[in-house]
């Protein structure tokens, strides 16, 4: 028999998936959730097998991190609401920064809303540093956008700890010296990615977007990198964070705030507020999670 994609639950489709990542996929539950979980197959290849096992491995080290952000969540990370054996819920957003990063040629982002994707982005990263964690993989595809056009951190499958080895390395979002390797896991790592993101948020599209490929990694190794000048808010920012001259993340951020003329202490204040706005939500969004789950398991035994 021909190998094809096992379904989480009976009463999912391909009619309910909605992406597929290196990690697993991502299926709709309802206007509020969606569920990502690992790839399976059943009559898999060999090739499939490993995919598999792979798969597996990273969505359980999604899930270590998740429950970590459960007990420390922030307003601009995406909100974990349950995890099971078949895979992780989460709160449903509107698409990728990538997507509407692409969708800015025909319709200008205002700088208003750049610059606050800059500071939700750097609050977010500079969160994680806090909770003794890389995220590892910052680019637009792994940054997604709420209802409301504020940014939602995603896709931790990468994420390490400070000193550790960097588990991908996707160019022009990652550090990388003239032999290809990576520094580990810190905060010159984290600037780097940083850097390209601001940068593609700012100018609306990658740096050295019009070389190819090889082109453009020779450039980034080599520490070339495309005019900021353009950028009076933040192109000082980006070009710092790019060789790596902030100590930490935290630094970056208080950078961030100051450039626009906010302090830590009032940041912070209004993130409280948003994280308890979160919390009023969530058992709602847990509750229908667990119907979601009992629903299938009656199914299932009938």
């Amino acid at each position: 028999m021909a190998p094809f994609l096992r379904m989480p639950f009976r009463s999912l489709s391909a009619d309910n998936l909605i992406s597929r990542g290196a990690a697993g996929h991502v299926f709709h539950i309802s206007p509020n959730i969606v569920l990502k979980c690992p790839t399976k197959f059943d009559n898999g290849l060999p090739e499939q097998i490993k995919e598999m096992e792979e798969s597996s491995k990273k969505i359980e080290a999604e899930k270590a991190v998740y429950r970590i952000l459960m007990e420390h969540p922030h307003p601009n990370i995406v909100q974990c609401i349950l995890c099971v054996p078949e895979g992780i819920f989460l709160r449903r957003m509107e698409s990728t920064l990538q997507e509407r990063l692409s969708q800015s040629r025909k319709a200008t982002i205002p700088a208003r809303t750049q610059e606050r994707w800059v500071l939700q982005l750097t609050s977010a990263v500079a969160w994680l540093e806090r909770l003794g964690l890389v995220h590892g993989d910052l680019r637009p595809a792994n940054i997604l956008l709420d209802a409301n056009d504020n940014i939602q951190l995603s896709d931790f499958d990468a994420t390490v700890k400070p000193g550790a080895e960097l588990i991908v390395a996707s160019e022009p979002f990652c550090k990388m010296d003239e032999n290809f390797e990576t520094p580990p896991a810190g905060p010159v790592s984290e600037q780097f990615s940083l850097a390209s993101c601001i940068y593609t948020i700012r100018f609306g599209h990658w740096p050295w977007h019009e070389l190819d490929p090889r082109a453009r990694g020779e450039k980034l190794r080599r520490n070339k990198f495309p005019s900021v000048s353009a950028d009076i808010v933040f192109g000082d920012v980006t070009t710092r964070c790019w060789h790596g001259e902030y100590t930490s993340i935290a630094s970056v951020q208080q950078d961030v705030l100051s450039r626009l003329g906010r302090s830590i202490a009032k940041d912070e204040a209004l993130m409280q507020v948003a994280i308890e706005e979160i919390a009023t939500q969530y058992p709602l969004l847990r509750a229908e999670c667990e119907r979601f789950v009992a629903t299938q398991a009656r199914e299932r035994s009938s």
